[in-house]
């Protein structure tokens, strides 16, 4: 059963805490829940079926209650919390009110005993009733329901199980080997017979990665010594072949929650429904513009623009793309590519390397975009192993290449020194830049290798913090703080099993935020203690974006990449009690607010391509960095030889 904190203040214990009034306009909802099992988290849904809104809250001791709710019809709906070992639960119900401007409405349910299956971990859905869009066909079958078992049958031990936890599992997540059906990348893989798992390692430890010659494989070849090659093809053959039954792992143990914590806390999310403009959502990236809306970024072709005090939304299709979003002190939109999108135009500019056919330029694939204090924006360059600006000043984009090994940066930040960081995806390590000196120094965050970071954030003493996404069996999934004077680096474990953190961002306090698959996690560094708080529905998470009054904000990306579920704009209010505005906007203390002290021109759009330069401004620092001659084949001086900015999971 669920291992709760039952200790409860004693004015939660004799009802709920004392409020400030609700927003002018919004409603209220309470009742109270009979039936509970003790050590079973109960959530209850409040669905605005004309808006597309949903509230979450949880229901403790008996009782619920959600505030600030619009006005209008809902689906109220009971059921168990995510994350949870159980047997006997209770059977999810749902009763349709509706609740007025300035109302309270009472909705109470008594719980019916139900029986469950076991669940299985992860933020990817393995059942049936999706449609797999390998080719976008909508009469492909759909995917069928995983067998859940646990990871020591699905896995049997051995070197064979040693070696692929050790590699492969330092980026992929178990179920990824064990879900045996074909549909597209990050939620399946192709069948294998034996070839295909040979090519497969071939590829991933003596391949090119990310399409670029000019940098080496995915691992160290060092991490499998040739007696023990055959070894791991088989171990992937005769456990994950082409006639393997599709399966998840078993969820076996569950973190421990806070039970007065998530009586406090509320979730509103936003939903967007597949179109046929957008038929595969997959909502990744948020920002805020200058106005407290939220911009948000569909990584499969379009960019939302949503008014969270109204819940009114805008498509803009045939836009983004990508992961990365940042929005100008303007209220312009960029992303990757590099593009520049004026939403009130509907047109974009985009800035492209040297190249391609009749040199109509070559996209530049970034991951991740923060502006500076000048108006200049820092991009990471996965695939290219590039950290790139945009110059705003002479309007281009130069780049620099990074001299660390398998660095790749992925997740960007600036501290508030304005030096900029970023993750080294397969180096264990993060990175810093001088703008300066224009200097790189690498920072080894864990001796084990390979690992998996994804995004990294600078709190106010400019600590640096960021946690492993991949790890040895994603058994160890941590959160670490970088302290750059020292180099001292500490860590915790998350306790939540084979969890994989993915994006870390200090809110106002300098409590640490962490991303992870069915959680947003808080860490107080002070205390040293976490608190979970499961989300709306299984997904992964993979960026936050956190408000002057510390609320959440977040996208359920696979949830629709991977469920159908459609697009997300979520956010998590820790204290419903403080909520006093539903707008978006950064702190001032926040490094994302940084854009707000350029008091410069802005970058008109005129919806045209801008050339810019293959060529790093550093070309031969990664070959003299790594000892090589300068006539290697990785040398660089002969300009960006990255042919895509494909993305993991």
């Amino acid at each position: 059963m669920l291992r709760l904190g039952f200790v409860l203040t004693c004015a939660l214990a004799l009802g709920f805490p004392a409020r400030a009034d609700h927003l002018p306009g919004f409603g209220d909802l309470s009742g109270k829940v009979t039936g509970q099992i003790p050590g079973l988290l109960t959530a209850v849904y409040a669905t605005n079926t004309e808006k597309n809104v949903t509230f979450m809250v949880y229901a403790v001791n008996g009782a619920y209650r959600a505030v600030n709710l619009f006005p209008g019809a809902y689906d109220v709906t009971v059921r168990p919390a995510l994350g949870q070992v159980f047997r006997d639960g209770f059977a999810a119900e749902t009763k349709k009110i509706v609740i007025a401007a300035d109302g309270k409405a009472t909705v109470d349910f008594a719980l019916t005993p139900q029986a469950y299956p076991p669940d299985y971990v992860g933020g990817m859905a393995y059942k049936g009733g999706w449609a797999d869009a390998v080719d976008g066909d909508p009469d492909q079958p759909e995917s069928p329901d995983a067998v859940v078992e646990p990871y020591d049958k699905i896995f049997p031990p051995g070197r064979g199980r040693d070696l692929l936890e050790n590699i492969c599992m330092g980026c992929h997540t178990p179920n990824l080997y064990a879900y045996n059906y074909d549909r597209r990348y990050a939620s399946g893989r192709p069948l294998h017979d034996k070839d295909g798992w040979a090519i497969t390692v071939d590829r991933m430890y003596k391949g090119v990665a990310f399409q670029n010659p000019a940098k080496p494989s995915y691992f160290d070849d060092q991490l499998l010594p040739p007696e023990d090659y055959d070894v791991l093809v088989d171990y992937l053959a005769t456990n994950f072949g082409l006639d393997a039954v599709p399966r998840a792992v078993q969820l076996e143990t569950e973190p421990e929650l806070d039970e007065a914590a998530l009586a406090k806390a509320q979730f509103v999310e936003y939903r967007f429904p597949n179109t046929n403009d957008l038929p595969k959502r997959g909502t990744h990236t948020l920002g805020f513009d200058p106005d407290g809306n939220v911009l948000i970024m569909d990584r499969n072709g379009g960019v939302v623009w949503l008014d969270p005090r109204t819940a009114q939304s805008t498509d803009y299709p045939g836009r983004g793309g990508g992961e990365s979003l940042a929005v100008d002190f303007d209220g312009t939109i960029w992303y990757g590519g590099v593009r520049h999108f004026d939403r009130h135009q509907n047109i974009h500019d985009q800035y492209a390397f040297e190249g391609g056919k009749n040199n109509a330029g070559r996209p530049v694939p970034v991951s991740t975009q923060i502006f500076d204090k000048n108006g200049d924006m820092w991009l990471s360059l996965l695939s290219g192993g590039g950290l790139a600006k945009f110059d705003r000043k002479a309007d281009t984009v130069v780049w620099w290449d990074v001299p660390h090994l398998r660095a790749r940066p992925y997740g960007i930040t600036l501290d508030h020194d304005s030096k900029v960081w970023f993750a080294e995806y397969h180096s264990s390590s993060v990175g810093r830049f001088d703008p300066v000196t224009e200097e790189f120094t690498q920072f080894k965050i864990t001796d084990e290798r390979p690992t998996n970071m994804r995004r990294l954030g600078a709190d106010s003493k400019n600590n640096i913090w960021t946690a492993t996404w991949g790890s040895r069996g994603y058994q160890n999934g941590s959160l670490f703080r970088l302290d750059p004077k020292t180099r001292e680096v500490r860590s915790w474990r998350l306790d939540i099993p084979y969890t994989n953190p993915y994006d870390t961002a200090p809110d106002n306090d300098d409590n640490i935020w962490i991303a992870t698959d069915n959680y947003v996690v808080m860490f107080d560094p002070t205390t040293e203690k976490f608190t979970r708080y499961p989300v709306t529905v299984r997904t992964d998470i993979p960026r936050l974006a956190i408000t002057e009054q510390n609320a959440v904000w977040f996208a359920l990306r696979n949830a629709g990449h991977s469920d159908g579920y459609g697009g997300t704009a979520a956010v998590l209010y820790p204290d419903k009690d403080k909520i006093t505005t539903y707008a978006g906007r950064y702190s001032d203390k926040s490094v994302h607010s940084f854009i707000r002290q350029y008091k410069g021109p802005p970058t008109k759009v005129t919806g045209k391509v801008k050339i810019v330069s293959q060529f790093p401004r550093n070309p031969t620092a990664y070959v003299k960095a790594l000892g090589l001659p300068l006539d290697s084949p990785v040398n660089t001086a002969g300009g960006i030889t990255m042919n895509g900015g494909a993305s993991q999971e």
